[in-house]
């Protein structure tokens, strides 16, 4: 029979009385099948008290729950911050930085809508709750047992055993000294006035570099002219295996190299490149902690050594003019890092398409204490800012230029550009930075597309034929402007660059350093001559001696035993590759005046740069001078003919209307 509501409570217990034996024979059915609130031990009965407790307590309705901030006004933006801050303290801490004035104006007017996105994925305030986890597929546990994915940190062991297995290294790591110069000649192509050499140098393993993936994956080649980077993965499996990425060089440096062989291999040569008066640039290039500073500064160090050491050569130096300048650029802003007022740079091109550094201060230096004075007060002017991967990052490109003036008689003095580049940063390295930050990393990364693009179109203008259709854009940036003698298909004198591509070793920075290695090694395109090239007689450099020795004696003028001690028994190319000083001296011995050293050097160059910008048409042929007369005569003819055809074209329509 049913009971009313307010004679419940007198109803009799139906319940056995007496202990659990009695309980048990009033309902035997249930207790056969066993009750789970009867099997269930005291001590899981207060646990699960416990946790209903604490539910409880958490419960957005309990009154031990977080009390947020009041409702503000939708345009009340502070009090909002403070609401989403307050949030996210409580749901989400570690998405507490979100909280910003980025977002704050992106959703004004809109906060509403927004807090109710955030309870929808965080919970509501003081009950947070989780994203659920994808299910796990078969496999992808460790050794399938479900314990979760095994990453590379994980098996450094296994991967320190496989690098080492799998490294093969140079016996001595030292570069041959003819490194930079064995660029300088191809012979069925002529003289390569502008030429580039790429290397690598693999820095050691620092202290900053402990923790997890420290182990080294990144070696030279085996016989020191490429670099590996052995980059580690780990199969669907959770075996560990290795992905090499090569990347072909002149030359790569290990961990052990010898600072010295750095500087005989590609520092020396361009030391003497610019006291012959032609120009020789070094710049470093690679992530930031890599050691582009620290190996420039080495060689920077051993450029003074060389230019004011002891002996002969000193002796000649006491009468040459030695200037040392040190600027700084950033996108298209440069700055005097030499001068007390740091003063602003301006970059530009005169008339005559020289290249012009206004404002930038020039010191002369007579010892190698006074220019390691300057060397070491440019460093400390320099940029620098604290990023995630190094704690002095250089934010700007360093440009030092050192000015050997020529001796009395010549006209070009020699440079030598030590460029020490900014250091390149991925996404994953700025997804912290501020504004300002990310606006340097755009700056620099513009200019080093820029360097790579012009270090790549030189390289093709030096194709017989190609140098009128390949366009070199060095005006995209202040660096590559500053750097226009060795872009610049007329320049009338040699020049040689090196690019040095610094990595780091370990598997933490494996991914930044194939960047690096795969922005450097498309920059040593070789040259190849067309496959039915057809020789050009008016090259200089491809004469033979005795027709070189003709044709300085009939374009000094002089005589042909004057000729042939100028000559000095060189080949064309060999004689091309002299320089300015050089040939004045031989001259000079030759009893030459400057007048006539002048009128051959300037004819020298003159037939140099037009052999390489002569036209040619794709299958090699030359286009010579009657050829282009006729064909620019022809297009004359046409443009008449259409002319004449559109005038009577013009009759008719003025009788037809």
């Amino acid at each position: 029979p049913k009971i009313a509501p307010h004679e419940q409570h007198r109803r009799p217990s139906t319940a056995p009385a007496g202990g659990p034996a009695a309980r048990a024979a009033g309902d035997p059915q249930k207790h056969q099948k066993g009750s789970t609130a009867a099997r269930r031990p005291l001590s899981s009965r207060s646990a699960t008290g416990e946790q209903q407790k604490r539910a409880t307590m958490a419960s957005p309705r309990s009154p031990l729950s977080p009390r947020p901030p009041p409702s503000p006004g939708q345009d009340d933006t502070e009090a909002w911050r403070a609401k989403f801050v307050h949030f996210y303290q409580t749901n989400a801490p570690s998405k507490a930085k979100f909280v910003n004035d980025k977002m704050m104006a992106k959703w004004k007017g809109r906060y509403k809508e927004l807090y109710s996105n955030l309870e929808r994925k965080y919970g509501p305030l003081g009950a947070p709750t989780s994203p659920p986890r994808p299910p796990s597929r078969p496999g992808s546990g460790r050794a399938f047992g479900g314990r979760g994915k095994r990453t590379v940190a994980d098996l450094s062991s296994e991967f320190e055993a496989l690098v080492n297995k799998a490294r093969r290294e140079c016996p001595d790591n030292k570069a041959p000294l003819d490194l930079v110069d064995a660029k300088l000649t191809a012979a069925e192509n002529g003289l390569e006035t502008s030429t580039f050499t790429v290397c690598a140098r693999i820095r050691p393993k620092l202290k900053q570099d402990e923790g997890d993936e420290d182990f080294v994956c990144v070696v030279p080649g085996e016989h020191g002219r490429a670099a590996r980077c052995l980059v580690p993965r780990v199969s669907i499996t959770g075996r560990p295996k290795l992905d090499e990425a090569r990347s072909e060089l002149d030359w790569t440096w290990g961990p052990n190299a010898d600072e010295d062989n750095i500087f005989d291999a590609v520092g020396r040569p361009l030391v003497h490149r610019a006291l012959d008066g032609q120009v020789g640039v070094i710049f470093a290039y690679g992530q930031t902690g890599s050691g582009k500073t620290h190996t420039m500064s080495n060689l920077m160090e051993r450029v003074v050594g060389e230019l004011f050491k002891s002996g002969a050569a000193a002796n000649v130096m006491r009468h040459r003019k030695i200037s040392f300048s040190y600027c700084e650029i950033l996108g298209s802003d440069a700055n005097d890092c030499l001068s007390p007022s740091h003063d602003a740079v301006k970059i530009g091109e005169m008339l005559d398409g020289r290249v012009v550094l206004k404002n930038l201060s020039e010191h002369e230096v007579e010892d190698a204490a006074q220019m390691h004075a300057l060397v070491k007060k440019a460093a400390a002017t320099r940029s620098t800012e604290s990023t995630a991967r190094n704690d002095t990052s250089s934010r700007s490109h360093g440009i030092g230029i050192v000015t050997v003036a020529p001796p009395e008689g010549c006209a070009l003095a020699g440079k030598l550009y030590v460029i020490d580049l900014a250091g390149s940063e991925r996404a994953a390295d700025s997804k912290d930075h501020d504004q300002q930050r990310l606006e340097e990393t755009k700056a620099i990364n513009i200019s080093l597309m820029a360097l790579k693009e012009c270090i790549r179109a030189r390289t093709k203008a030096s194709r017989p034929g190609a140098a009128r259709s390949v366009h070199i854009p060095y005006r995209r940036a202040k660096l590559t402007q500053v750097m226009k003698d060795v872009f610049d298909v007329a320049s009338p004198r040699l020049c040689a660059t090196v690019v040095l591509a610094c990595v780091a070793p370990t598997a933490r920075d494996v991914d930044h350093s194939k960047n690096t290695l795969s922005y450097a090694a498309p920059l040593k395109v070789a040259v190849e001559a067309a496959p039915h090239l057809q020789r050009d007689d008016r090259d200089p450099a491809l004469w033979a001696t005795t027709q070189l020795i003709e044709w300085v004696a009939e374009t000094a003028p002089c005589t042909m035993e004057q000729a042939k001690q100028i000559v000095n028994q060189n080949t064309g190319v060999q004689f091309c590759a002299v320089s300015e000083s050089a040939l004045f001296a031989r001259c000079a011995a030759a009893e030459l005046d400057a007048k006539q050293s002048k009128k051959l050097y300037g004819a020298l160059w003159t037939a140099v740069i037009d052999a390489k910008t002569r036209n040619r048409r794709p299958d090699g042929t030359i286009i010579t001078e009657e050829d282009e007369a006729r064909e620019k005569a022809e297009k004359a003819q046409a443009l008449r003919d259409k002319a004449a055809l559109w005038k009577e074209r013009e009759k008719t329509l003025r009788s037809d209307f």
